[in-house]
């Protein structure tokens, strides 16, 4: 056999997860310095042994007289003090068991380790004499190491006196304490070493690939780990597999035997023994004690036994004691920071906001964090510490911080080689380790700590990430590396690693400074409302406490008799802010404003109340002159309407106004008000762009309007309002679908059309629960039908939906729930909707009906031709029909371009794979000319006017 080393060289990732994978015990074998046998646990009878145990026990004698080992039961060889507490072994830990001298396996000879093995008994034996050891020096000594343990503090001084302890114990020529890192290399943090020991690795830092993934989760289930000579050639056991067909699961064998990679790894150390023991922080593995021999050493069952004590002592002491002592110092100091932190930002809170202020605050917290940078950004501002210098950098700094965030849902960022991974910060050059935090309210506060350059350096025991790439008998592998010489890693361009109490600490200065902002923002906010109650911050006018101030003032000039007050509303102002954005809608109301201004007197008083309304109040000095009044309101409407030149845009807006003249005697501002808004909303439903005097009339309708509102939510409440059912065929008149249509017959005004209380209810947010009404109406009784009638036949069921149920966020999951209680399939569904959908939520009106097309759902664009979409337009949206506004099907035969309009709409329809349905058809020469032009499906009083359930179902559904 030859082996020749060919390359040493740097470890690539695919070879380190080849090394990763590698196993890390031979199965199927042991060591030879002992002997095992694997019992089944219900009749203790021998299914499997090591194949020396014979030679072992027959030592310088025949073995003639033993019984077979196979079958055989486990008294025949082994006589237990407790043979009961065989069936209590745990599959999680290995336990001593007693065993007596008179069998053929004697307690003076050998010891015995005992767990369970997915359901098989392991029994593993290993030498009780021949040891150097006395074990009872251990024993005498723990008590004293349980209290140095819970009594010190000292790490350094903790771990060398275990490991001095240790190697003065079980006279390995080297016990070492390992800690594992973060990344998983491990640093040597105590050695103790015979006098054969010249290298010495206390302070050297191990390769990560030393102890691959694999090997580290069996340390953690495995507490020890035994390898007594390297060189001895493994003993496999026999039969090779169990009786259920699998090899015998051996991660918590003691004796089990090392693999080759491990092998040769000891080897290169000059190690000829090892034992480790798994040192556990809970559940997670924390680091080892490692024990290394230059010759072959068999530790006894009892050393074996008491290392693992310790070895759980150790595991007990960091977990109970250490780390938790640990916390206190840690909390006890953070708690002392939040409070000085937070006291001065509370005194910080008398003083104006400026540069000087936060200069000293940030030094305060300075001297108790000892960050080199500490840095708080709020809106447009940064206050930043360097060292002792005060900084305040522009707006390159300010959104190179803001851009370390790489999502906008992002709250934390840090880094320690933040000129690596994203660059310097203009401004804080030596800032190479930033931890920083922001707020989502307010989204434009943030606070940074940072660290300088750390220059360190790592000393290696060995060059990590390397391998031996080897020929052995001609074939090429990978082997452990074989040079464990110093060898010193400097590292540049770093910061110190940022801990979990750097987090803990920015986050009490973050919490402290948002709370200093909110406070000092509220007391600014104070303050300008103090200094402006009276006027409107946008445009300079009077607000309405001015208005109320100024109206009520009025009663006490004696030479003012008559006032007229002018409600002024813009028409389709919200159109603006929708399309155009609320910056130009602002600049707007400013140029409507200096308008206004323009055609009052100086007796007068412009106020605006709020979003687009406006308030003349007109004042007369002996009789109220209604001509005055009706001029001013003239020259309001002139010139309000007036074009706009707004950057690129020209923009035109147009006025509605109410107008209501009093006796300043009896004037009531709210009462006043509500007048001239009635007279208001008069004018704009005779067509906008126009002024209306308020009578009477207008109160009634008003009061008609606010009955209706009141009692429709009554009806809501109640679920009372109907839902009629009007029929929509095809060409040959059959029933395919249905339309559902709500019906209102009020107690005192009779029925009312569904273009008043679908009104009504969108500007009362009543539409989304009235909706869901119809909906659950309209499924119930289509459920009814089918369970009477299993031969309907009709294909789907039209709902009309407002665009305000559409975008509502728990649409969808209500349509389907409600379809899904009534056994609805969600194909049989079809919702209407106007192509106003589109105008103000345009993509969320497009996501929102795409996600229900998803389930079955079909989309229907109903009145076609009466919006805005064009022709053009119909591909770009989420539909399965199109309806043809009736006000096109009634005129078209009459109207040569309305048939022109028709035949086009079908046409393309057809291209587009799109269902269209005629609305309003009335008379047979409407359906015979929609009918030669292809039209798919035909609704209006021709075929059935909307019915009430029961009428549709005996019209319809008894034939």
């Amino acid at each position: 056999m030859t082996k020749e080393i060919i390359e040493t060289r740097k470890i690539t990732s695919d070879e380190a997860a080849q090394c990763a994978s590698e196993a890390i015990q031979i199965i199927g074998s042991i060591q030879p310095h002992g002997f095992q046998l694997v019992l089944d646990a219900d009749t203790l009878q021998i299914v499997q042994h090591s194949s020396n145990i014979l030679d072992i026990l027959t030592a310088g004698s025949s073995a003639s007289g033993y019984p077979e080992l196979i079958g055989s039961h486990i008294s025949q060889w082994v006589e237990f003090a407790n043979i009961e507490s065989l069936a209590a072994l745990s599959s999680k830990k290995s336990v001593v068991l007693e065993i007596k001298e008179s069998g053929r396996v004697k307690s003076s000879d050998w010891g015995c380790f005992a767990h369970r093995a997915d359901g098989w008994i392991s029994l593993e034996f290993s030498p009780s004499t021949g040891s150097e050891y006395d074990s009872r020096v251990l024993l005498s000594q723990i008590d004293n190491m349980v209290a140095l343990l819970k009594a010190s503090h000292d790490e350094t001084a903790l771990f060398q006196t275990l490991v001095g302890q240790l190697q003065e114990y079980t006279q390995y020529d080297r016990v070492m304490m390992y800690r594992f890192l973060p990344d998983w290399s491990g640093e040597v943090v105590a050695e103790a070493v015979s006098e054969r020991e010249d290298i010495k690795y206390k302070g050297l830092r191990f390769p990560a690939e030393d102890i691959p993934k694999q090997a580290r989760e069996l340390y953690a289930l495995s507490p020890i780990r035994l390898f007594a000579d390297i060189d001895a050639k493994p003993c496999p056991l026999e039969p090779a597999l169990l009786p259920n067909g699998q090899p015998l699961n051996q991660s918590l064998s003691i004796l089990r035997s090392m693999s080759p990679v491990h092998r040769h790894y000891l080897k290169n150390m000059q190690v000829s023994a090892s034992l480790s023991l798994s040192i556990k922080k809970g559940d997670t593995l924390w680091g080892m004690v490692v024990c290394h021999h230059n010759d072959p050493k068999v530790p006894t069952n009892d050393v074996v036994s008491q290392l693992r004590i310790s070895g759980e002592l150790f595991s007990e002491i960091i977990t109970s004691y250490l780390i938790p002592a640990e916390k206190i110092k840690r909390l006890t100091y953070l708690m002392n920071a939040q409070s000085y932190i937070e006291a001065s930002f509370n005194q910080a809170k008398m003083a104006n906001i400026s540069a000087a202020l936060f200069e000293s605050v940030l030094l305060k917290i300075q001297t108790i964090t000892q960050y080199h940078f500490i840095g708080i950004i709020y809106r447009e501002q940064s206050y930043i510490l360097e060292g002792s210098s005060f900084l305040r950098l522009g707006d390159h700094t300010i959104e190179a911080l803001k851009n370390l965030f790489s999502t906008p849902d992002a709250i934390y960022f840090q880094s320690e080689k933040l000129h690596q991974e994203k660059g310097e910060i203009p401004g804080l050059n030596g800032m190479v380790g930033i931890a920083m935090i922001r707020a989502k309210v307010p989204n434009d506060f943030y606070v940074f700590i940072g660290k300088e350059e750390v220059a360190k350096s790592i000393q290696w025991g060995g060059a990590p990430q390397t391998v031996n790439i080897v020929i052995e008998n001609n074939e090429r592998h990978l082997e452990p590396r074989s040079s464990f010489a110093l060898w010193r890693q400097n590292i540049s361009g770093e910061s110190s690693p940022w801990q979990e109490q750097d987090r803990n600490l920015l986050e009490i200065i973050f919490n402290a400074g948002k709370d200093f902002f909110s406070t000092k923002h509220s007391q600014m906010r104070i303050n300008q409302l103090e200094q402006s109650v009276y006027f409107d911050s946008l445009t300079g006018l009077a607000n309405r406490e001015h208005l109320r101030s100024f109206i009520e003032g009025l009663k006490e000039q004696k030479h003012i008799t008559h006032v007229s007050v002018l409600f002024i509303d813009l028409d389709n102002f919200k159109d603006v802010n929708d399309f155009m954005g609320h910056e130009t809608g602002d600049r707007l109301l400013i140029t409507i404003a200096q308008r206004l201004n323009e055609c009052a007197t100086a007796n007068d008083l412009v106020a605006r109340l709020g979003g687009d309304e406006f308030v003349v109040v007109l004042t007369h000095q002996i009789l109220p002159d209604p001509t005055l009044a009706e001029l001013i309101a003239d020259k309001i409407i002139q010139r309000i309407g007036e074009p706009i030149l707004d950057n690129a845009h020209t923009l035109v807006i147009t006025p509605s106004m109410g107008i209501i003249s009093e006796d300043v005697k009896m004037l009531d501002f709210n009462e006043t008000l509500k007048q001239a808004d009635i007279a208001m909303y008069s004018a704009k439903n005779k067509g906008k762009n126009r002024f209306h005097i308020f009578d009477h009339k207008d109160q009634d309708l008003f009061n008609k309007k606010t009955i209706l509102t009141m009692d429709l939510r009554d009806c809501i409440a109640e679920n009372s309002l109907d839902i009629h059912f009007q029929a929509q065929v095809n060409a040959q008149k059959h029933v395919i679908g249905v339309e559902v249509l709500a019906r209102w017959k009020h107690d005192n005004f009779g029925f009312v059309s569904p273009d008043v209380f679908i009104e009504i209810a969108e500007k009362n947010n009543l539409i989304y629960p009235l909706g869901l009404q119809i909906i659950e109406k309209a499924c119930f009784q289509l459920a009814k039908w089918f369970k009477r009638k299993p031969s309907v036949d009709f294909k789907t069921l039209s709902l009309n939906i407002s665009p305000i149920q559409l975008i509502e966020p728990n649409f969808e999951k209500d349509l389907l729930h409600i379809l899904k209680k009534h056994a609805i399939p969600e194909n049989r569904i079809r919702l209407e909707i106007t192509e106003s959908v589109f105008m103000k939520n345009y993509q969320t009106a497009i996501t929102a009906l795409s996600n229900l097309r998803e389930h079955g759902i079909t989309i229907a664009l109903d009145d076609f031709g009466t919006g805005f979409s064009s022709l053009n337009s119909l591909w770009k949206l989420p539909i399965d029909e199109v309806k043809i506004d009736k006000s096109f099907v009634s005129s078209m035969s009459k109207d040569d371009s309305l048939f022109t309009m028709v035949e086009s709409v079908i046409s393309l329809c057809k291209k587009l794979n799109l269902t269209v349905v005629a609305e309003g058809v009335e008379h047979s020469i409407e359906f015979n000319i929609l009918r030669g032009l292809g039209c798919d499906i035909y609704q209006g009083y021709l075929f059935s006017k909307p019915l009430s359930a029961e009428i549709f179902e005996k019209t319809f559904l008894e034939k």
